[in-house]
């Protein structure tokens, strides 16, 4: 299977840009060689699934567990859910919801997962700063189609 994740640039992130990939591409390059990836990745799938029905869009991957590091392990999955910006939060079931509650899902996860309605200017915004890692490297994301 060809995978459209490029090789890390510098041995550890992503070249800088958006790298559109499947769970499964993801799960392929990411989720090994440890337990502790392939725990993460198949908690991302589980994660990916509720966003599916609750009619997000896509889903972006940042931080280290797109990264070549391998010690420590990646404790968690850095990710931003992007949804209509029609969007009717109140009208989401809880499952939903809770995606959407940075605190509740940093309590239940402690992962960082962000999200904004579809709207180019805060992606970009946002993006710009997960591009950046702790030592001021870029990095690449990873989009994932949910629709």
């Amino acid at each position: 299977m060809r995978t459209m994740i490029p090789d890390f640039y510098d041995g550890e992130f992503l070249p800088d840009g958006e790298h559109l990939a499947t769970w499964e591409e993801v799960h392929a390059r990411f989720g090994s060689p440890c337990e502790q990836r392939k725990t993460l990745s198949l908690k991302l799938k589980y994660y990916l699934d509720i966003a599916r029905r609750c009619g997000f869009i896509r889903v972006y991957v940042f931080g280290s567990f797109i990264s070549g590091r391998l010690e420590p392990p990646p404790g968690d999955i850095d990710l931003m859910w992007v949804y209509q910006p029609d969007l009717d939060i109140d009208a989401l079931s809880k499952e939903c919801r809770d995606l959407l509650n940075y605190d509740a899902m940093r309590r239940r996860e402690q992962w960082d997962m962000f999200c904004c309605s579809d709207n180019t200017g805060v992606i970009n915004y946002l993006l710009g700063a997960f591009r950046i890692s702790k030592d001021n490297k870029s990095r690449g994301v990873i989009l994932i189609h949910l629709q």
